[in-house]
């Protein structure tokens, strides 16, 4: 059986579980997954609520305020509360999986019932090499640069904390929510990862409001990849790594030009915009999973 830290007493998961199984513990029964398909929402607005109060009182109290659109008047403030308001799905999912499925986070995190630190360590080391390899061909495509739009060192330095600060947890809260509870939660009815797989899949980017196919195309492919990683390695930490490090990546670069907009429609991309990261996404899924087999990672509850 899993070890008493992984679970709450009695809901443990038998021995030899896959990373999607993980739902259907001792105490799994029909009608739970139903219940935390409700909770989630519920929890998610009321944090939300407390997230967006919290924020506005601070923002009046350093002076930025909010706007008649109920947007923070200071773009600083409206780019850390957008992903501040994502990661508030970590104890969103926590408290949904504790209190509806009778577990704990650490199922959703691997099948070790916890995060496997030096996995994600290395898993983000050959995050950022596949990301600087991807962004390296993109300077060399040209892409566009504009040095008269440099913030100057105060705002970008700003920028940066703030994406230090909040981006690992808004990029691991998404994958706990699509590449975690939600592949479990599906497949705790049906067995089989592939529903939970292709519907989180659609979630994630239909979370992100990207209009142009090629890019709804390109996150798809990285939803669908980082699933398939997800259940091969046993854990959320492969997804998490690559999806940290892509998202600090491109901030840190669009910061170079300005606060970065939280708004992502719009922008033309083509087929060549999207390719390189694409490539990158297959490739680190192909390496990593056989870095996983190389080390022996347990894909399995032990």
């Amino acid at each position: 059986m899993l070890s008493e830290p992984a679970t709450t007493r009695n809901s443990a998961p038998e021995d030899g579980v896959a990373h999607h199984l993980l739902g259907r513990t001792t105490a799994h029964r029909w009608w739970r997954p139903l219940v935390e398909l409700a909770l989630l929402p519920v929890l998610v607005v009321a944090f939300s609520l407390l997230l967006f109060g919290a924020a506005s009182g601070l923002a009046v109290a350093f002076g930025a305020g909010i706007g008649p659109d109920q947007n923070f008047a200071d773009p600083l403030w409206e780019f850390g509360f957008g992903f501040a308001a994502i990661a508030i799905l970590l104890p969103a999912i926590a408290l949904t999986v504790r209190w509806a499925g009778k577990r704990r986070l650490g199922t959703v995190s691997s099948v070790a019932g916890r995060l496997r630190r030096r996995w994600l360590l290395e898993c983000l080391g050959w995050a950022l090499l596949g990301i600087g390899l991807a962004i390296g061909v993109d300077l060399v495509r040209g892409v566009p640069w504009d040095a008269a739009a440099w913030p100057g060192w105060p705002t970008f330095l700003t920028v940066l904390a703030v994406a230090l600060a909040l981006v690992p947890f808004q990029a691991a809260a998404e994958e706990y929510l699509c590449r975690g509870w939600l592949v479990q939660t599906l497949a705790a009815w049906t067995r089989t990862p592939w529903p939970g797989i292709v519907l989180s899949s659609v979630v994630f980017a239909g979370l992100h409001d990207y209009t142009e196919p090629w890019v709804l195309g390109e996150m798809f492919l990285f939803a669908m990849a980082m699933c398939w990683l997800t259940i091969r390695t046993g854990g959320l930490e492969a997804a998490i790594a690559l999806h940290v490090v892509n998202n600090v990546v491109l901030i840190v670069l669009e910061a170079t030009q300005g606060i970065p907009a939280l708004d992502q429609s719009g922008g033309g991309y083509t087929l060549w915009d999207v390719l390189p990261v694409a490539v990158t996404t297959l490739l680190y899924a192909w390496w990593i999973d056989r870095r996983a087999r190389r080390l022996g990672l347990a894909a399995t509850t032990r």
